[in-house]
């Protein structure tokens, strides 16, 4: 090695020495020595002047600037270069993450209120249908009582026509109730229910009465006609009962009122033959229909 390079390799340990922060650099400076120390001498010194040169450069450069001198390897920046570009990526990918993650979270919240939304439907939901099936059951409660109702309803109107019937079939209850409806003054009703008694029962005992008293409630309503043949039927073979001479001045006031004076006078002319013995009133409201007939 010649003199010249031994000094300035003396002088370039010397300032490492004195640079503080740099020496701690030197093992790397010097780490190719090892690795070449098969290489031949020029060579080996063509590369320790070349790494001295650049030493010398950074030592001058730190003592300009007066900073403290970090000497790395040059394959550091590559690396270092390398991690800057993954940790941009990884700044990158997580600021898209955390955009992802905002997102999620936005929908998230849009689904708990939806979820709230649906409880809420859903409670409301139920106390319809528990309303709805309350109202159900006093529906069909109603109709239950309305169908029992109806039921009993039928069933006594069942038995009443039932005991109609039976009345209907009993002669002296049917001239019973004509004879109600004419006292209380149901003149029409009463003739109806005398038609159907004496329909029904034209042998009966009560049927000459029952003629009587249809021709009583005609009369009433001035049915004058019709209540003359009533009359005519209710003393067909001259009865003696207590009503039969006034049915037959009645048959000869009726033939009055139709205009058949001759035929009234022909009844009235007949009645002290057939009824000797009638009461003295009678016998007066005889003598007065003829009068009033002009019978001679």
């Amino acid at each position: 090695m010649t003199k010249p390079l031994l000094t300035l390799l003396a002088l370039t340990l010397g300032s490492l020495i004195v640079a503080g922060p740099v020496s701690a650099q030197l093992d790397a400076l010097t780490d190719p020595l090892p690795r070449a120390l098969g290489e031949s001498a020029d060579r080996r010194l063509d590369r320790m002047e070349q790494s001295l040169r650049e030493m010398r450069a950074i030592l001058f450069q730190g003592r300009d600037t007066g900073r403290p001198v970090v000497v790395q390897p040059a394959e550091t920046q590559g690396q270092v270069s390398t991690l800057d570009t993954r940790i941009a990526d990884l700044q990158e990918t997580l600021k898209r993450l955390n955009s992802q993650i905002d997102a999620l979270a936005t929908d998230i919240a849009g689904l708990r209120r939806e979820a709230a939304t649906d409880a809420a439907t859903m409670t409301s939901l139920r106390q319809t249908n528990t309303a709805l099936a309350a109202r159900l059951d006093g529906v069909d409660k109603s109709i239950a009582a309305l169908t029992k109702a109806n039921a009993d309803r039928a069933a006594a109107d069942a038995a009443a026509a039932a005991e109609a019937a039976q009345r209907a079939q009993d002669p002296m209850i049917q001239y019973s109730q004509g004879m109600q409806l004419y006292i209380d003054g149901r003149y029409s009703e009463a003739a109806n229910s005398f038609r159907a008694f004496i329909a029904a029962h034209p042998n009966d005992p009560n049927a000459p009465q029952a003629n009587y008293q249809l021709g009583e409630a005609l009369y009433k309503q001035g049915g004058y006609l019709d209540a003359a043949q009533a009359y005519i039927a209710s003393i067909a073979g001259w009865p003696t009962t207590v009503w039969a001479p006034d049915a037959m001045i009645k048959l000869g006031t009726s033939l009055i009122e139709l205009k058949r004076n001759s035929d009234a006078c022909d009844v009235l002319g007949q009645f002290d033959q057939h009824y000797p013995n009638a009461t003295t009133a009678l016998k007066t409201q005889a003598r007065a229909a003829r009068t009033r007939a002009r019978c001679t």
